[in-house]
């Protein structure tokens, strides 16, 4: 699997973190979306203070209504959630958060 120079955690709700997770959504949507792209995103799912997976955002395909549309690849969901202070911050960000 190929390094990616930025990481960042992406804060999902849980009906979002289970439909990447298992491939049913191809597509994240964002109205402010990360600029360094592509990125490893680590799935936060809001409320819970824990990662429970990742993906790969890659470069903006375009735009929508609701804002702009980032492909996904690679989704891994992890065994066990992993806390949120693991990955160096305190709290799930509110769209997302660069790490590392």
């Amino acid at each position: 699997m190929p390094k990616y120079e930025s990481h960042l955690i992406l804060a999902v709700t849980r009906e979002n973190a289970d439909a990447i997770l298992s491939g049913k959504r191809a597509v994240d949507v964002r109205r402010f979306p990360p600029r360094r792209l592509p990125a490893r995103a680590y799935l936060a799912i809001t409320g819970t203070g824990a990662v429970h997976g990742e993906c790969v955002l890659g470069e903006p395909v375009g735009s929508g209504a609701d804002g702009t549309l980032l492909p996904i690849a690679s989704p891994k969901a992890y065994r066990r959630p992993r806390p949120i202070d693991a990955f160096g911050i305190d709290k799930i960000p509110r769209s997302f958060r660069y790490v590392r």
